[in-house]
């Protein structure tokens, strides 16, 4: 919405490993011509018209979605950058790397997507979230959300050996989660995995 994801995923569905080969052989380029070293993303356009890819941006940090690699790698980015700046890190080509499995994201925001997601600021009446997904967030009962900030309360991450497994669980998740005393966008959040381009793996930037 607005331009900016709320669900994030990994697998990207509908790649060949061809293409994910080529996307990920780009990117090591790319760090490699300016001897970057530590944790970023290299974002790519992809026309699924042609099959062909563009360069879109690096971020030089890490984002929002990092938790969906954490799940499918067992990495702790976070850690292996505390532990690059403290020159404890072992070499990159020492660690096997084999990523397994499925994994999706969402935001849950402090927002009212029935009024062009204005921010909802105001007192969290009740916060409950399951047990068995990833839970990265910030609120509680009692806590009072600003309208200053970025509306993000938390990031909910399911995992699973694939793609639907991982989204079934995450509207399980969603469906025995509470946030109340404000408007979230918990709703609007079911009715995109529920989506059947969603669901087929063919979400556009237009969606």
């Amino acid at each position: 919405r607005r331009h900016q994801k709320v669900i994030e995923e990994t697998p990207a569905p509908g790649l060949s490993d061809a293409q994910r080969e080529r996307l990920l052989t780009t990117a090591v380029h790319l760090g490699e011509a300016v001897d970057y070293r530590s944790a970023g993303t290299v974002e790519f356009v992809y026309d699924a018209s042609n099959g062909e890819f563009y360069f879109l941006e690096v971020n030089t940090r890490l984002q929002v979605e990092h938790g969906v690699t954490e799940e499918v790698t067992g990495i702790d980015l976070v850690e292996w950058m505390v532990r690059l700046a403290a020159d404890e890190l072992p070499p990159l080509d020492s660690f096997h790397i084999e990523p397994k499995g499925a994994a999706i994201q969402v935001r849950l925001y402090a927002e009212d997507p029935h009024k062009n997601f204005q921010p909802s600021a105001g007192l969290l009446t009740t916060v409950g979230f399951p047990l068995d997904i990833r839970v990265d967030g910030w609120g509680e009962k009692g806590t009072v959300v600003p309208p200053n900030y970025d509306p993000m309360l938390a990031k909910r991450i399911a995992y699973g050996k694939s793609r639907e497994q991982a989204r079934r669980k995450l509207i399980a998740a969603h469906e025995s989660s509470v946030v109340a005393g404000i408007e979230t966008n918990r709703d609007y959040l079911m009715h995109v995995l529920d989506n059947p381009s969603f669901v087929a793996g063919r979400q556009t930037t237009r969606m």
